[in-house]
């Protein structure tokens, strides 16, 4: 029989789940770097947190729900911070969205003369 923490537990994991296909769909259709960037950073990081809580509240107060806090801590460290180290090298790429050095140094001496 289903208890209402077990209901409560299998709608976080669904939820999670379909955050995560979400973002997985988002990845494939958007079309530039940084938006496809931006759907598997956010989609990801809330999709697998509402996993790990809905697991958290299927297992109770155990060891191995100990375990999952520590695993939601980490990716909830990881997952933002990687994104946006990702997002900072693209930004600083030498081409970054076909703005070259060239170009830069064209307009600059343009507005000073």
């Amino acid at each position: 029989m289903m208890t209402p923490v077990n209901v409560i537990a299998l709608v976080f994991v669904a939820l999670g789940f379909i955050f995560l296909a979400i973002s997985a769909l988002g990845v494939m259709i958007f079309p530039d770097f940084f938006t496809r960037l931006h759907s598997s950073g956010i989609g990801e990081t809330l999709g697998a947190m509402l996993v790990i809580i809905g697991m958290i509240m299927m297992i109770g107060f155990k060891l191995l729900a100990l375990k999952l806090v520590i695993v939601l801590a980490l990716l909830m460290l990881t997952n933002p911070l990687g994104t946006n180290l990702i997002m900072m090298e693209g930004i600083h790429a030498k081409d970054y969205q076909g703005y070259n050095e060239k170009k830069r140094v064209k307009s600059r001496k343009k507005k000073g003369e």
